[in-house]
């Protein structure tokens, strides 16, 4: 039988095809494995009850959803406070909430997070050899602040995953002669920092690394033509957010992110120690990587200096802010850019790139396997203690709810977002108060006074403190009780957290005004 060109096109494609398949499944099978690796340590080893921005997030997300559905509008004006736009992934993760529970919209940030771990290893595989690829992305896999983040319901993992896309994609169009896929970094990056706020940190670095990259493989006018459709793309998307977004999250963006106050104020001293505790070997084994680039790549030394430089950009922030909080999630973000040095250098150190003492390839891979067992040995040591450090709030939940009934009463609750959260299928939004802002409808009064007054009459059928999360607000509420008289001092459950012990109290309006049972504030231990 003699081959025609369609019969001889036709083999061609089989043979390509064939060929084809047989470079993709050698090559993914170790991040294959480093994935669910990275899935069952997340699993396996960190449980807790909901987590206070977690419990906070969700129940939002569920009355943001209702109400686009037709029920009522949220009591709260979230966007005036949230570091994340409410309409994004809160509604993300309530809905998830809603469908399967608190695991479910964990389950949601792991999938981003090894989405951000696929991006590594291909990102770095582009770059520097395979070895480098399996060690930068089972590097990252094992780090505590990533594993934290993996199984963290928050706005982090998405606003993580959008930069690290948009990062992914500045690598391949600046090796690609196909530009097209530039218009989608300027809406990605736009929707990470609506995810969250701080995202705004790495929009000019990701700029940054397409004009680096495409310079460095394309020449500075297709450099040009891609700078140009990123920014147009960029200011595009910003102009429809503009016009649609709720104007009230400046505020938000302000406090939040661009004129934070420090919540956990800490020493510069501290905030590095602390940087270089759950990051320091792949910060030390990037500083490598850059070196070796710097000899190695020449074409690479703007572009891995930018990483370098990037990965730098947390650290930075919290250090100059004097700011504790967040940033065991934060420097999941930072370390994103380091990590690609870092693989570079253990597969350097393993033996997979020559140099001047040895040119055996991978004879040293012990080498670089010691230091990601080590990054992982101490990685699941920091991500229990980090997921250890909320109170488990099991047993005040079924305290709570042996007490509380859908539509009947107030409460006045210290740990509002948790217990309002565990209870809302028991409980409506209006029964809850918390004890900062509090605002009496009978009197009009705000405030501290309003409080006085709602105690003096008896207005909240529940009070739950537990001089943690607002204790000099708690210490006066129990006060203000004790005066009046007018509760009971009905329970008490032991909670453990990263402080030590202590105890959430709860009280029950007395039966009788002036008869209650507290009647000393040592009668709890604030």
């Amino acid at each position: 039988m003699v081959a025609t060109p369609a019969t001889q096109k036709y083999a061609i494609k089989q043979i390509i095809g064939k060929q084809a398949k047989a470079t993709v499944i050698p090559s993914s099978w170790p991040l294959i494995l480093i994935l669910a690796m990275q899935a069952a340590i997340s699993i396996i080893m960190l449980h807790n009850t909901a987590f206070q921005d977690e419990a906070l997030y969700l129940y939002a997300g569920q009355q943001i959803f209702h109400h686009w559905m037709g029920g009522p509008a949220p009591l709260d004006r979230y966007v005036y406070y949230f570091s994340g736009y409410p309409d994004v992934y809160p509604v993300i993760g309530g809905v998830l909430d809603m469908i399967g529970g608190l695991e479910l919209a964990r389950g949601f940030s792991l999938l981003c997070m090894m989405g951000v771990n696929t991006i590594i290893y291909y990102s770095t595989l582009k770059f520097f050899q395979r070895p480098a690829a399996i060690f930068a992305s089972a590097t990252y896999a094992s780090l505590g602040t990533v594993l934290f983040v993996s199984r963290l319901a928050t706005f982090d993992a998405l606003c993580l995953f959008l930069i690290a896309l948009a990062t992914g994609i500045a690598f391949h169009v600046s090796t690609s002669r196909h530009p097209w896929l530039t218009i989608m970094i300027g809406p990605l990056l736009v929707l990470a920092v609506f995810a969250k706020y701080a995202g705004m940190l790495f929009v000019l670095p990701v700029l940054a690394i397409l004009v680096c990259c495409s310079l460095a493989f394309q020449g500075w006018w297709r450099m040009l033509l891609r700078l140009f459709m990123a920014i147009v793309a960029l200011v595009a998307r910003l102009a429809v957010a503009y016009y649609f977004m709720n104007k009230l999250a400046f505020h938000a963006i302000d406090g939040a992110t661009t004129n934070r106050t420090a919540l956990i104020e800490k020493s510069p001293q501290e905030l590095f120690i602390y940087v270089l505790q759950m990051g320091g070997i792949v910060y030390a084994a990037a500083l490598v990587g850059l070196v070796l680039v710097f000899f190695r790549y020449p074409r690479l030394r703007l572009i891995a200096l930018l990483l370098f430089a990037s990965s730098w950009l947390v650290p930075a922030y919290h250090i100059y802010k004097h700011e504790g909080v967040s940033i065991d999630k934060h420097l999941a973000f930072g370390l994103f850019f380091a990590v690609p040095l870092a693989g570079g250098a253990l597969a350097w150190v393993s033996g997979y790139i020559p140099h001047m003492f040895h040119n055996s390839h991978g004879r040293y891979w012990l080498a670089g396997l010691s230091v990601v067992l080590l990054v992982s040995t101490l990685g699941i040591q920091q991500s229990q203690r980090i997921y250890a450090s909320w109170a488990n709030t099991s047993d005040l939940s079924y305290a709570l709810h042996t007490q509380m009934r859908d539509g009947s009463g107030h409460f006045l609750v210290e740990d509002i977002e948790v217990a309002r959260y565990d209870a809302k299928d028991s409980t409506q939004a209006w029964q809850w108060n918390g004890v900062y802002f509090f605002y009496y409808p009978k009197t009009g009064l705000i405030g501290d006074e309003a409080l006085t007054q709602a105690i003096n009459d008896r207005y909240f059928t529940i009070v739950e403190l537990s001089f943690n999360y607002q204790p000099s607000a708690a210490r006066s509420i129990a006060l203000k009780m004790a005066t009046s008289r007018n509760y009971d001092l009905i329970d008490k459950v032991l909670f453990r957290n990263s402080f030590g012990t202590g105890y959430f109290y709860l009280w029950r309006s007395a039966t009788e005004p002036g008869h209650g049972n507290f009647k000393k504030v040592s009668q709890v231990k604030v």
